[in-house]
């Protein structure tokens, strides 16, 4: 199995069996579980919402199928043994996640992410999009993604955002379930909120999508605000916006760039992930089109090293990188209250960059 959508009182506990199945999902708060829900009817793909949960509480839970429903006809069923999830903190709880990006088709590099990562216990998982190399190809998503990151999906939250490899294909849709229309959305955890954006569609201010991202940040009281899509605002990439060994560069996606670095100055967005570019790079805090001290301006940080081919740089420094690497990586983010802890990670689990943000204040 694997989670979705774990907020303060409830999670979905999502699965897939080769066939039609009925299913039981049982869950409490000891191995003991005690509660159980039952599929409405035979499906290969089931989405399980479990509702009336506890804030901040750690649960056990087992799924059960059968061809049948029935366990006592002796059909041919399975069962996952124990597993465990917990529910979203509240504002005064401290919390941790995960950040990846471009996972794609390199399962050896996914495996060694999801173990390293289960080390550190995270609270949920971002995903900064490219999941896979090849969105419409189901044997990509079973095989190659949720194979090799079982050992984490099955007991944190997953938040994804689409990048372009999804292809925006159906089987994207149809194993994520976020709220509609899925491709934007908004969660919270702790004291931060949380803003997902499709950069693949077309990104400019009459667009429903950029409409709802400025109204959504404008009404955000949260001590953080943090949005990820998958194309960079910023990158010193040597040849995705330009070939800087010929000539000149963007520097970055142009309609981010444009439409939605203006918002977040606008509306005091903290941190802004992206993928895309397959290496990692942290920026320095910019506002205006420059780079300011801290707690000014919004940092963008590159996390591209999920798997994907590893791509390079340009050969002049960049006026706004502050911390860069060639690299196959993932990143851990810490809150508490007013202290954001940004921490990168080689597949080996060697730290190579922190930076801590603060505030004055963690009142949400």
């Amino acid at each position: 199995p694997y989670l979705q959508w774990g907020t303060t009182d409830g999670i979905t506990v999502c699965f897939e069996s080769n066939r039609p199945t009925v299913a039981v999902v049982e869950y409490g708060t000891t191995a003991n579980l005690g509660n159980s829900i039952v599929s409405d009817e035979p499906a290969k793909l089931h989405h399980v919402r479990i509702e009336g949960l506890e804030t901040g509480t750690p649960y056990f839970y087992r799924v059960t199928v059968h061809q049948d429903g029935n366990p006592e006809a002796g059909v041919e069923g399975m069962e996952t043994g124990i597993l465990t999830f917990q529910t979203a903190a509240d504002a005064d709880t401290a919390f941790g996640f995960l950040v990846v990006g471009d996972t794609q088709n390199n399962p050896k590099v996914t495996r060694s992410v999801s173990d390293l990562a289960w080390g550190h216990r995270p609270n949920f998982i971002v995903h900064c999009g490219d999941l896979v190399g090849t969105g419409s190809n189901k044997r990509e998503w079973v095989h190659q993604f949720f194979a090799e990151a079982a050992d984490i999906l099955c007991r944190y939250s997953m938040f994804p955002t689409l990048g372009n490899h999804e292809q925006n294909a159906a089987l994207y849709y149809q194993y994520f379930t976020m709220p509609d229309p899925e491709y934007y959305y908004q969660y919270s955890w702790g004291n931060t909120d949380f803003f997902v954006v499709d950069t693949n569609k077309r990104i400019a201010s009459d667009t429903d999508q950029v409409k709802w991202l400025e109204a959504a940040l404008a009404a955000s009281k949260s001590t953080w605000k943090v949005v990820y899509h998958h194309h960079p605002a910023w990158t010193s990439d040597e040849n995705d916006y330009g070939d800087t060994w010929k000539g000149g560069s963007d520097q970055g996606y142009p309609p981010v760039q444009k439409t939605l670095v203006p918002l977040y100055e606008k509306y005091g967005v903290d941190v802004v992930f992206n993928g895309h570019i397959h290496v990692y790079e942290r920026t320095w805090p910019i506002r205006n089109g420059k780079t300011v001290a801290a707690g000014e301006g919004v940092v963008y940080i590159t996390t591209g090293g999920g798997g994907g081919s590893l791509e390079n740089f340009a050969p002049n420094r960049t006026w706004f990188s502050s911390n860069k690497r060639i690299g196959h990586h993932f990143m851990m983010v810490n809150v508490n209250g007013p202290e954001m802890e940004i921490s990168a990670f080689d597949i080996e689990g060697r730290l190579f960059d922190r930076t801590v943000l603060h505030k004055e204040s963690a009142g949400r």
